[in-house]
């Protein structure tokens, strides 16, 4: 029986990960450096988190070495600021994690990357960005920076040491309990709260949670060698008028408007990239998207009105 040790496990992606792994009957050892939010607990995950830092190491690496993993799906990351520490954060727990799976032999690391590692890539004639497309260093952004480090040293240890080590690059990701976005912004309106929901960027090629934490159990039990990296993203692009549409279909009476990113002025120079190219992952993982928008917000609305009475403002 495979073992999964997910650190982030009480973030958006780590507990949709968990969950999907208890309910494939896999154990699953969470931990995380905080609680999991209200919002996230109506999920109904089952196994206690262990509340620690995955960047002490020798805390780590005791836990690694009694609970026994056969996979890791590294899903921390600090929060969002844009300072040096960040940095700071992802080198040391990316180099604790690869140092217990190179001792303790662990099959495989999967890492919870992100597409702003392709910064403002303009692909010329509407072409998609591909996994292996150069891109341009600049150092504007700490975390398209903490990303791309964390990438660079799983990679090191895959080609010095023979750790099996893969990357996910997703795009937009949104679903259930994430505290930003779409969701927090339909959340708000089924409260009565003003509702301002918003996609990422011009063309958005955003990616529902389930559609995510199935390609992270693809790679996590895959049997074959895998590719340095895969990007997660849609096969289609949206606009604001088609995240309207959506919502009017799943919430009919919703009073809503579109807005933006409430640091747009900040963020959105770094996601004017193009849309993923996503026919590696196809190809290599058999894995394809298969919730688009309007089944994706209809799904986030069922599960926001269910739980509207347990839902915290």
């Amino acid at each position: 029986m495979a073992s999964i040790l997910i650190t982030g496990a009480n973030g958006f992606i780590g507990s949709h990960t968990t969950l999907l792994m208890e309910s494939l009957g896999y154990r699953v050892v969470p931990i995380d450096v905080v609680p999991r939010s209200p919002d996230l607990s109506l999920l109904g995950i089952k196994a206690p988190s262990h509340i620690m830092n995955v960047t002490d190491a020798a805390t780590f690496r005791a836990l690694c070495e009694k609970e026994k993993p056969t996979h890791i799906f590294h899903a921390a990351h600090p929060p969002r600021d844009e300072s040096p520490t960040v940095l700071n954060y992802c080198y040391h727990a990316m180099t604790n994690i690869l140092e217990a799976a190179k001792e303790l032999k662990i099959q495989r690391v999967v890492y919870s990357s992100s597409a702003s590692i392709y910064g403002q890539l303009k692909k010329p004639d509407g072409g998609l960005v591909k996994e292996e497309d150069a891109v341009t260093i600049y150092p504007t952004y700490f975390y398209r920076a903490a990303k791309t480090v964390s990438e660079w040293m799983g990679d090191f240890y895959k080609e010095k040491h023979g750790v099996d080590f893969v990357a996910l690059r997703y795009s937009s990701v949104y679903g259930p309990g994430l505290y930003r976005s779409i969701p927090l912004e339909l959340k708000k309106g089924i409260l009565g709260q003003p509702c301002r929901p918003f996609l990422t960027r011009p063309l958005d090629d955003l990616i529902y949670i389930d559609d995510v934490v199935d390609a992270v159990s693809r790679a996590l039990f895959a049997d074959k060698p895998l590719s340095r990296a895969y990007n997660i993203g849609l096969d289609k692009t949206y606009v604001n008028e088609d995240l309207t549409r959506a919502i009017q279909k799943a919430l009919p009476d919703l009073k809503f408007e579109i807005g933006q990113h409430p640091n747009a002025a900040e963020v959105t120079p770094h996601r004017m990239r193009s849309p993923l190219d996503i026919s590696l992952a196809k190809r290599e993982l058999g894995w394809e998207p298969k919730i688009y928008l309007n089944e994706g917000i209809a799904r986030l609305a069922a599960w926001l009105t269910e739980h509207k009475a347990q839902l915290q403002s």
